[in-house]
């Protein structure tokens, strides 16, 4: 090992463009946020792996050797995530996704994760659309390679980060974005897989929250039943979606503002065409609207959550939004994800 201490942060996330029609395979763009998930290390005099999770009360849980190797084994032979899940016992669920991740690590690429503390924590609101889960996931798969001191290709590095958001979200497909999102920086679209888009366009953002939020499963379903019963109509709003993230990615390359909160308005639009949206949002967005910002919209699966907007002056949008009840939070581009540790 090339460091016994470290600290990796990773950036949340929020989508811009493209939630739902993403599931159908159309192009969808997220921004990476200056709010975070961090993952520090420290040596242990055993050789046993400690996991605090510091959002949970310092919820602690020590993983041997033997217990990651059954790990290992039951992702190995593992028919599909809920069968996974259900096998491994023993492990409490909050500390699954990041067991895997490291039993992976040691089983499938031979890296040597035991006799460390690691503590994992998130400023970015959890349940809210901001991806902390995501965060979490990848600041401590790029952690445990940074302690190794060895190199994987940026493909398999988010394919184990994204483990974590298969066990979180219960689904193989959970994640792509997201992580990719986190680990790269800056803006990153559904294109090629997950492409990290050569965009440098600051804009200052303000995320608001709107309250409990329906679960992504939820919503993502209440679409998929939508597209059964009518896919003509379902299909139709979708590809109006994708054609906010085509031209939204382009205005975004032009770092037009205007033209990019423009349509975010129309995606949000659509999204509430879906029943996606919810009474908090639409409000959040209306003030939003009614105080200048450029664009706001819904964040991730909806029915709640996050909104996000973009503003020539955040800090006025976030005392507007706050004077109307809700809470609301500054943040801007964070260009630098998680794999700028990997190339200290």
């Amino acid at each position: 090992m090339i460091d016994n201490n470290l600290e990796v942060k990773a950036p949340g996330v929020m989508k811009l463009f493209g939630e739902h029609a993403a599931v159908y395979g159309k192009l969808s763009v997220a921004v990476a946020i200056s709010m975070y998930a961090k993952v520090s290390v420290r040596k242990r005099k055993d050789m046993n792996l400690k996991i605090i999770l510091a959002n949970f009360s310092d919820f602690t849980s020590i993983l041997d050797k033997r217990t990651l190797s059954l790990v290992y084994k039951k992702y190995r032979e593992r028919k599909g995530i809920s069968e996974y899940i259900s096998s491994v016992s023993g492990i409490d669920r909050r500390i699954l996704p990041f067991a895997t991740i490291a039993a992976r690590l040691i089983g499938e690429f031979g890296i040597d994760v035991l006799g460390n503390e690691i503590n994992i924590s998130s400023e970015i609101p959890m349940q809210s659309g901001g991806a902390s889960s995501a965060a979490c996931s990848t600041a401590f798969t790029v952690a445990l390679l940074k302690l190794s001191g060895k190199t994987l290709e940026d493909s398999i590095v988010l394919d184990i980060a994204r483990d974590g958001e298969r066990i979180a979200h219960i689904s193989e497909g959970a994640g792509r974005i997201d992580t990719a999102t986190s680990y790269y920086g800056g803006y990153v679209s559904t294109a090629s897989g997950g492409r990290h888009e050569e965009v440098n366009t600051s804009m200052g953002i303000v995320l608001i929250n709107t309250g409990s939020k329906k679960s992504t499963a939820e919503t993502v379903g209440s679409v998929r039943k939508q597209y059964e019963e009518n896919k003509e109509k379902t299909e139709k709003i979708l590809n109006e979606i994708e054609q906010c993230s085509i031209r939204g990615l382009e205005a975004l390359k032009k770092a037009d503002l205007r033209e990019v909160g423009r349509l975010m308005y129309e995606d949000q639009k659509l999204l509430k065409e879906l029943g996606v949206s919810s009474d908090g949002l639409d409000r959040a967005v209306e003030a939003c609207r009614r105080n200048g910002a450029y664009g706001a919209k819904l964040s991730g699966g909806g029915g709640g959550g996050m909104a996000i907007a973009i503003h020539k002056n955040p800090e006025m949008l976030v005392k507007a939004t706050e004077a109307e009840g809700f809470v609301s939070y500054l943040a801007a581009v964070a260009f630098e994800g998680a794999s700028y540790y990997l190339k200290k």
